[in-house]
């Protein structure tokens, strides 16, 4: 075989096995969702809605957003098909420019597509616009703006913000350093790659650079975020010392400048407490709720495998397990998870718990789940729970074992006395008697002296088994006493070295609860603010540092994904430090 008829052979192969690989391959469950690239604009700044379809089959007479108020002026369709692992994705995405036409808060109603015989629905997507014209700041040739969809927020509720820079279109720039969002009481994302575009403002073109990210707060009450500054170069036009860019637009000399977005308030209210329910973990959003269960027909004590799955837009990270409903013959074990982010930032996506679900009796249902959450457009908890789907269990329940029978026996009927046979001289009522008389007999030793000792010994191997209990559980307190020393000691090197603020603020909550259980004489260690504060005497400053410490590490518990990436600064680091000496100083109560 040349080598010429070689090489011919391997592409026929290549070409053979790219052709039949799409029939082995399974394809990816059909879905849909719909994104606006920005949750906010100004009156007549274009946004764009993008109609993402997956699925085996191509979508049938995909619908257009009609809302009153945003006209449709583009639509773009692009199509990709991915293959991973034997899976196959087709995804099909439809773009429609939309355009403002007066300020409001208008909401893009769910969209159904029909993909592959199956009707599917989009969650409804909310635009918030201003009167962007009226921007007093138009007219200066850079300027930048923080925008949020909501003026109000709910502790731990994620909300999408925007850094927006307003370049003027007739230079030229280069952004040197990414807007850093400052403030406290909240979290922030990291600022993704900015989406560009242009717009008219006072009739005067400006080039519009937009970073999005996300925000957390994590305390009640009026917070401050912002300002964020931005450092950029720029090259104006110039008649006295032309300079030409590839587009022959004549320029001055580059110089830098700074634009600030200035603070923006935003007020944060707490969640209720009345009507919380009981498994609610957190999760702040709007979502929808749906289990499915295979196989339909088992055995007792044979596993269903349930999947649980919570699709919408909100704090995923903290949705834990749906609980069951009535947890009555059934038993569950721990769950597989796994979130697919959607588009928009993470804050939107699908989360699913796989787990197995044993019957215990006969059932006709699948069991029922209830799944929690706060909708903060409401203001109110909603609970939702799956349908139930029809299930066939058959089979009897376990018998019990001999050992439990017996005790069972044993505990309904209460042991009888053993009669002894009566002696023909013992009468079962003495007669009175006028003269007891002279006492023949003696009190005299009834049991041998074997019997007598053993008795009289018995409990001593009792006693030397609690002692020897005690003094494995006096070890074993004194070891986890040692372990705990050996932890504070590694704390404190990582509040001394770590340079994530997350890690050495964990860290030095850990110190104090360590130090706390330790006085107490406790073994273990985890009691929250009181607990620390109560075991040692604390002045006002060292009392005020300690709780400043726990309130901005519970701070960081609301984060989720964007917990971590803030660098400790120096004074920040020398301040957890004093803290803890602080403490260790202080006399104890």
């Amino acid at each position: 075989m040349t080598r010429l008829t070689f090489s011919r052979l391997r592409i026929c192969l290549a070409v053979l096995c790219a052709l039949l690989l799409p029939l082995c391959a399974a394809f990816a469950e059909p879905g849909v969702r719909g994104t606006l690239s920005s949750n906010s604009a100004g009156v007549g700044e274009a946004v764009e809605y993008a109609l993402i379809i997956e699925g085996d089959s191509a979508p049938e007479n995909p619908p257009m957003p009609n809302v009153d108020g945003l006209e449709v002026r583009g639509t773009i369709q692009s199509s990709q098909l991915s293959i991973i692992n034997s899976n196959v994705t087709r995804r099909v995405t439809i773009t429609y420019t939309l355009v403002p036409r007066r300020e409001g808060t208008f909401t893009i109603p769910p969209l159904e597509v029909r993909v592959g015989g199956r009707v599917l629905k989009t969650l409804p997507a909310t635009l918030t616009v201003t009167p962007g014209e009226s921007m007093k700041e138009a007219g200066d040739l850079a300027f930048a703006k923080i925008f949020f969809p909501k003026q109000a927020l709910y502790v731990g509720e994620v909300a999408p913000m925007e850094v927006r820079l307003y370049l003027d279109a007739s230079a030229t720039w280069e952004l040197r350093t990414k807007p850093a969002v400052s403030g406290e009481g909240f979290t922030a994302g990291p600022l993704g790659t900015p989406s560009q575009g242009n717009i008219q403002l006072e009739g005067k073109p400006y080039h519009l650079v937009t970073f999005a990210t996300v925000i957390t707060p994590g305390k009640a009450g009026k917070i401050g975020i912002g300002p964020v500054a931005t450092t950029l170069v720029v090259s104006k036009p110039s008649r006295n010392q032309p300079r030409f860019d590839i587009f022959g637009r004549s320029l001055g000399p580059a110089q830098e400048m700074t634009v600030t977005a200035p603070e923006v308030e935003m007020q944060v209210k707490p969640l209720p407490a009345e009507g919380r329910p009981k498994d609610f973990s957190g999760a702040i959003g709007k979502f929808e709720f749906a289990a499915t269960g295979t196989p339909d027909h088992v055995k007792i004590g044979e596993p269903v495998t349930v999947k649980l799955t919570i699709k919408g837009r909100g704090n995923f990270d903290r949705i834990d397990q749906p609980s069951l409903a009535d947890p009555n013959g059934w038993t569950t074990y721990s769950a597989k998870q796994q979130f697919e982010p959607g588009d928009n930032l993470g804050t939107d996506g699908v989360k699913t718990f796989e787990l197995p679900v044993t019957p215990t009796a006969k059932k006709t249902a699948m069991p029922v789940f209830a799944f929690s959450f706060f909708d903060p457009d409401a203001g109110k908890y909603v609970t939702l729970t799956s349908a139930p789907a029809p299930l066939k269990v058959e089979g009897e329940p376990a018998p019990m074992s001999v050992a439990s029978s017996l005790n069972e026996n044993t505990a309904l009927k209460p042991a009888q006395p053993k009669e002894e046979p009566k002696s023909p001289a013992v009468q079962d009522i003495l007669p009175n008697l006028p003269e007891l008389g002279v006492v023949a007999g003696g009190y005299g030793l009834r049991m041998s002296p074997w019997v007598l000792f053993s008795t009289m010994f018995a409990p001593l191997p009792i006693l030397l088994a609690l002692l020897a209990w005690r003094s494995r559980k006096m070890d074993a307190s004194a070891q986890r006493i040692s372990e705990l020393r050996r932890e504070k000691t590694i704390l404190l090197a990582r509040v001394r070295k770590s340079p994530d603020r997350a890690e050495a603020l964990d860290a030095a909550t850990r110190v104090l609860q360590i130090d706390s259980a330790l006085e107490a004489g406790q073994p273990a260690a985890g009691g929250e603010l009181a607990e620390v504060l109560a075991a040692r005497k604390l002045d006002d400053a060292a009392e005020r540092a300690v709780r400043e410490l726990f309130e901005a590490r519970n701070e960081l518990l609301y984060a989720g994904g964007a917990r971590g990436g803030d660098r400790l600064g120096d004074t920040e680091r020398d301040r957890l430090l004093e803290t803890l000496a602080a403490y260790e100083r202080s006399a104890r109560k």
